[in-house]
């Protein structure tokens, strides 16, 4: 008998796939297949109607398939066959995963409940036998060469995903890899949770070398598994690194729709404001744009540490410093930070002597923000950064815009500077991040892909910068708490 460690290995780099019933209209899965290099020789299709599809034998029936044991069976059909598939497959092969990709069970009306309840009682039989879905799109794995969608990335990453909602599982891949270029270590989406639970996923990940940031969207329990809220919330203390957990169904007219999405059971706001406050889940509202933006920032953060063999430092407290080229954007920075909970210092006293020692200042501002648009490509520019820096501060966060002419050497100098500011900020093992706007603008593309190139964190407003920070810093200081208790 395998025993979950390898169960879960085997769901993320399976060497024998069946898909039954195979189709051109879910060819998706074989396109996928083919772009992560699957072996297509050990993939292996029944279609009682199709020969071929994409130039790939299908087998007319169970009986036909040339081996005994599978590792992974995607079984599509309508769910009127579902019971009697299941059975015919589980008395006749080996089979060590199940994708559940039929719809139409308990999240869509009594019948469909009754059709879960049988699935369990045939798995329960099958004890080496483990299920995700029904009513999910299935794994992701670049290692594993699997994917459901041929536009998945192929390179690997450190990020791993489990998400109830199939369509939120694929745009989040999808989004991310276009917007911030990220990569995935592994992802599935679970669907209505028949066997699989959340909190196996998650402790498989928290143990998985090649993951340091997990991401979950969470609709609900299924009415199967009444055990697996107090399994979740063991497992949820226990979590080592970040878990960004994004919940479905909040709101009373939010549960209704999780119900007639995977038949799920939501729970109270209050019971997971008390799950939030002793774990170290980091609370993500109701978008995925948050979830990617702060996916972006974290992994780029604990990639940082991972690349220099260090262990991570999380930010000691909210102070930042801000860096801009106007007065105005200045003040609505100010408001906005303060209102986020970020504190920024007003550099004054001695500080501000020292400060105007390096540059006796005439037009700008030195209290912070940074108001220094006539000295940014000298070295005075460098001076004053460090020299600000020094004084506690935790996030650095340089506005700045697109140059008509990027190959001035004035332009050069200030581009050098803010990579020079950059490698001092990161040396204290602090965090600089650049704020970009977004307009449609060659010379934006240029610098954006810049900046990208040189490992620099790249937003496109402020805000969204601040909270991705104060989000890493929560999850530092939930694991602080957690080491003294």
């Amino acid at each position: 008998m395998l025993n979950n460690k390898s169960i879960f290995d085997l769901l993320f780099n399976p060497k024998t796939v069946v898909i039954l019933e195979a189709k051109e209209k879910i060819s998706f899965f074989i396109e996928g297949f083919k772009r992560q290099g699957f072996n297509l020789d050990n993939l292996y299709l029944i279609s009682s109607s199709d020969d071929k599809i994409h130039d790939i034998k299908c087998f007319k029936s169970i009986n036909h398939i040339p081996i005994d044991s599978i590792d992974l069976l995607i079984l599509s059909v309508k769910r009127d066959l579902l019971i009697d598939t299941l059975n015919e497959f589980l008395e006749k092969k080996d089979v060590n995963f199940i994708h559940f990709f039929t719809a139409g069970t308990a999240e869509f009306d009594e019948k469909g409940i009754q059709i879960e309840r049988k699935i369990r009682l045939i798995l329960d039989k099958y004890p080496n036998t483990r299920a995700i879905g029904p009513n999910c799109m299935g794994v992701y794995s670049p290692k594993g060469k699997i994917a459901y969608y041929a536009s998945f990335p192929v390179e690997t990453g450190n990020i791993g995903l489990v998400f109830q909602s199939g369509d939120l599982h694929s745009k989040m891949i999808k989004f991310s890899t276009t917007r911030y270029n990220l990569r995935f270590s592994k992802g599935v989406s679970i669907g209505n949770c028949v066997d699989i639970q959340f909190s196996e996923i998650l402790e498989y990940y928290n143990e998985d070398d090649e993951i340091n940031l997990i991401c979950v969207y969470f609709e609900g329990f299924s009415i199967l598994h009444k055990k697996e809220g107090k399994r979740l919330f063991q497992v949820l203390k226990s979590m080592k690194k970040p878990v960004l957990f994004m919940r479905g169904g909040k709101t009373k007219r939010g549960q209704s729709a999780v119900l007639t999405h995977t038949g799920s059971l939501a729970t109270s706001k209050d019971i997971w404001g008390a799950i939030y406050k002793q774990t170290p889940l980091i609370e993500v509202q109701s978008s995925i744009d948050e979830l990617i933006d702060y996916t972006y920032y974290i992994s780029s953060y604990l990639n940082r540490f991972k690349k220099l063999k260090k262990q991570i430092i999380y930010p000691k407290g909210k102070r930042a410093l801000v860096i801009l080229w106007s007065g105005g954007f200045g003040i609505l920075a100010t408001d906005m930070l303060n209102e986020l909970g970020l504190e920024m210092p007003i550099f004054e006293g001695q500080t501000l002597k020292k400060l105007k020692k390096i540059y006796p200042i005439k037009i700008g501002s030195l209290s912070n923000p940074f108001d220094l648009p006539w000295i940014i490509h000298r070295k005075e520019f460098v001076e004053l950064s460090k020299a600000a820096i020094d004084d506690d501060i935790d996030l650095v966060i340089v506005e700045t815009d697109a140059w008509s002419d990027m190959e001035s050497e004035r332009f050069k100098s200030y581009y050098n500077n803010l990579c020079t500011i950059k490698d001092y900020v990161e040396s204290l093992d602090k965090v600089f991040v650049i704020v970009l706007h977004q307009y449609p603008s060659k010379s934006r593309e240029i610098l954006y892909n810049m900046l990208i190139q040189d490992n620099f964190l790249v937003y496109n407003s402020m805000e969204i910068a601040a909270k991705a920070f104060l989000k890493l810093y929560e999850f530092g200081k939930k694991l602080e708490k957690i080491k003294i208790e």
